[in-house]
């Protein structure tokens, strides 16, 4: 509970979250002084049972926006684990540039079911060919 080392933290989301800094210094060393008097733990536990939305606004504020960030990350895992997928899948057999592109339509699923696939291949069969498609 050290305002000055989560300076960057607190300066990125202040705004966000309406957060006033004079406030929330004094909320901080408020809460800082309740858990070390009350002999209880630095953990999210101890630190739930002594901030409450009521009589500490801002703290409050800016705890629910730190629990929240690591939910965040599944955006990145999903990306991964499609990676995994479509790399083993494709390794031997396409470029890299093709295996790129795929594996950008695959994390991106829900903007490429967006996109109209039948204009696409009308568009694609209207153009000249050196082969012919039909």
């Amino acid at each position: 509970m050290d305002f000055e080392k989560g300076s960057y933290f607190i300066n990125h989301y202040k705004d966000v979250v309406n957060i006033d800094l004079t406030s929330l210094k004094a909320e901080m060393l408020l809460t800082k002084n309740c858990l070390q008097n009350g002999n209880l733990d630095f953990d999210i536990l101890g630190i739930k049972k002594v901030v409450t939305e009521d009589v500490f606004p801002n703290l409050f504020k800016l705890i629910q926006v730190g629990l929240a960030i690591p939910i965040s990350s599944a955006t990145c895992e999903r990306s991964f684990s499609s990676m995994r997928r479509i790399k083993n899948w494709l390794r031997t057999s396409m470029e890299q540039s093709i295996c790129t592109d795929l594996s950008v339509i695959n994390i991106e699923r829900d903007l490429s079911n967006k996109i109209y696939k039948d204009k696409i291949i009308n568009n694609f069969t209207m153009s000249q060919r050196r082969i012919s498609l039909v």
